[in-house]
């Protein structure tokens, strides 16, 4: 069974985004970001470095401080999530058969 390929080549993690989209154009520091959001430095970095991923706790924290929707940032978490796993999957290349209910 092969995976339906959604031809996306590129996975970039929500904390791409945090940073390209928040911290570049507004001139923030990493440290600064994390004081508005009341997290440490580090935490915030590894989510702009891709290492962890954005809790809905962060999602709240990024949608207070910025503006925009908390369910966007979960959306794009589970996205990135989701791709990552579909690699993970095929170069695993795990192989399993579609379950076939037996009719009475």
């Amino acid at each position: 069974m092969k995976l339906m390929s959604r031809n996306i080549k590129f996975n970039t993690h929500p904390g791409e985004i945090i940073s390209k989209q928040i911290i570049k154009p507004n001139k923030l520091s990493i440290d600064k970001t994390a004081k508005l959001l009341g997290v440490t430095r580090p935490t915030l970095s590894k989510i702009v470095n891709g290492k962890s991923a954005i809790s809905p706790l962060m999602a709240i924290r990024i949608s207070k401080v910025f503006g925009g929707s908390a369910n966007l940032w979960i959306r794009l978490q589970a996205a990135y999530d989701l791709r990552e796993a579909e690699k993970e999957f095929e170069d695993k290349q795990i192989k399993l058969d579609k379950y076939q209910q037996n009719c009475w």
